[in-house]
């Protein structure tokens, strides 16, 4: 259903795109809905970013508000720069949905020279940018605050020098960060992945770009009640993570932890006290701030209700003093991730924290006053089977006397790359409906509320997370069949590549190099 865009513009407070006049325009897209990506703080940042640049205007797209900009109704085609931040491997299909519905050829190579540059980054950049490569003119890999203005004024001086579309991604691909996949020709012989041959002038490997946060504010500045969080403010006060859980990708991108100062965390909160009452507080781990509790007494004083995207138990369970913080911020349903409910696999995992450990930081929640309390589990682990996770669930049940005050979210184990699990063989696809299945049943004889992953889509996030660029390339000839999501039609597609659609995904290369090796990943070398 496409949405009323005049409705939308008119219920939006804080920056109007509309009011910048510039030279060039830059298409920012997202790739999903109009209430997801006003709630991505990823994208309002790169938003900000490009309309902080002198010559630039930027206009918005989404899935949900027809095929021509949000902000004046543009056709895409028209842009100079069509941009998309991409996070997960799923939203390829959106973004080859786009570049088919645009008007202009969805491979790279094949695009016309007036045609505009498609430029990507986000996390799946950073994670496997080849599963991006036979769509993208230019891959960014990394964070950006400080790279894109350079790069858009690079762009700039190859327009003034009058450069064509060949020799203008040639000048850019000198940039660090800047991957262009035309240049790189990967090598690939059964399972085993040979590496890239490339032209002379590009570099061996790209360097993943990190910024020091402290010179760099992230911080919603659009506000909408149509967002998915209803008005909520969003500001990143860290970045990165000191745990090193094996599978987690964050923390392979990510990494290492970075704090902002407190005089940053207190001058943002002040500029979204303008515009709202609620805060969303963003971070791979931020109750590892210094200034923690600062910041929370701080909000707490400015009449803010507070949010976070994740904390840890581990660091909770060491902090108990934090707790009754969390009830004045007036969390109603507190989140964690034990992930597995087998001591040792936690452990192994780097997620800490014993059973009692777990079942006394639970009690403490709900005495405290926070009435419900949602555990995150990964299912389809080959450690262990879905049994291990449900007789932990069975205890903590009965220790706190209630299953009314837990509920259950659950994902499938997918190895991504970066991380320790990159080369890690799967279980099947029949052993994860299995497993599925029976974590169900044990959570409803629990009575016990519960969320989980499409089955379907788990596997073929699977499927593309470890996957080369020849597999993607197939990606526009089934992106018309229910997004991609039909497996006879993937199995037509690997059987003539010669891969297996049931084996593949589960262990797609030998020991040695993979397609995501491009990347230099210095942070995850050290």
């Amino acid at each position: 259903m496409i949405l009323d865009v005049t409705h939308l513009k008119n219920i939006e407070r804080g920056l109007s795109l509309n009011n910048k006049m510039g030279k060039y325009l830059f298409v920012g897209c997202f790739p999903g809905s109009y209430e997801m990506g006003m709630a991505n703080l990823g994208y309002q940042s790169v938003l900000k970013t490009v309309f902080d640049c002198p010559q630039w205007r930027v206009e918005r797209l989404f899935t949900d508000t027809g095929i021509r900009t949000f902000e004046k109704s543009t056709p895409v085609a028209e842009a100079d720069i069509v941009g998309l931040t991409l996070g997960f491997e799923i939203e390829i299909f959106s973004l080859v949905q786009l570049l088919l519905v645009s008007g202009f050829e969805v491979y790279a190579n094949e695009r016309e020279e007036n045609q505009p540059l498609v430029l990507v980054g986000g996390p799946l950049a950073s994670l496997n940018p080849e599963i991006i490569a036979p769509f993208a003119d230019v891959i960014f890999v990394g964070e950006s605050e400080e790279s894109l203005p350079d790069l858009l004024a690079a762009w700039e001086e190859a327009q003034d020098f009058g450069l064509n579309r060949q020799e203008t991604l040639l000048y850019l691909s000198r940039f660090p960060g800047v991957y262009v996949p035309r240049f790189y020709f990967p090598q690939v012989s059964g399972t085993f992945f040979k590496g890239f041959k490339k032209i002379d002038t590009v570099p061996e490997q790209i360097q993943q770009q990190r910024v020091d946060i402290s010179r760099f504010e992230v911080f919603s500045h659009i506000y909408t009640p149509q967002s998915y969080f209803k008005n909520m403010g969003l500001m990143e006060i860290n970045r990165g993570c000191s745990y090193r859980c094996r599978f987690c990708a964050g923390g392979a991108i990510y990494r290492p932890l970075r704090q902002r100062p407190i005089e940053m965390v207190l001058k943002m909160i002040n500029n979204l006290k303008k515009w709202t009452s609620h805060l969303g507080i963003i971070g791979s781990d931020v109750l590892s701030h210094p200034q923690w509790e600062d910041i929370i007494k701080y909000a707490i004083k400015n009449q803010f209700t507070v949010n976070f995207s994740s904390l840890s138990a581990i660091t909770l369970s060491r902090h108990r003093e934090y707790l009754p913080y969390l009830v004045k911020c007036g969390i109603k349903t507190l989140t964690l991730a034990p992930e597995s409910g087998e001591v040792k696999t936690r452990q192994y995992f780097g997620k800490g924290l014993d059973d009692e450990e777990w079942t006394d930081l639970i009690e403490n929640i709900i005495r405290l006053g926070i009435p419900k309390v949602k555990l995150y589990f990964m299912i389809g682990k080959t450690f262990h089977s879905a049994e291990k996770d449900l007789d932990f669930i069975h205890k903590l049940c009965r220790k706190i006397n209630s299953n009314h005050q837990l509920s259950i979210s659950y994902s499938f184990l997918v190895p991504k790359p970066h991380t320790n699990l990159e080369n890690m063989k799967t279980l099947s696809f029949l052993a994860w409906r299995k497993e599925r299945e029976l974590f169900e049943t044990g959570l409803k004889k629990m009575k016990i509320r519960f969320s989980g992953e499409s089955l379907r889509v788990a596997w073929i996030e699977l499927l593309l997370a470890r996957a080369d660029r020849f597999l993607a390339q197939e990606i526009p000839k089934l992106v018309g069949q229910k997004n991609g999501l039909v497996f006879n039609q993937w199995r037509t597609v690997m059987e003539k590549m010669g891969r297996d659609f049931d084996e593949w995904p589960r262990h797609p290369w030998e020991d040695g190099l993979f397609p995501w090796s491009i990347i230099d990943n210095e942070a995850r070398n050290q």
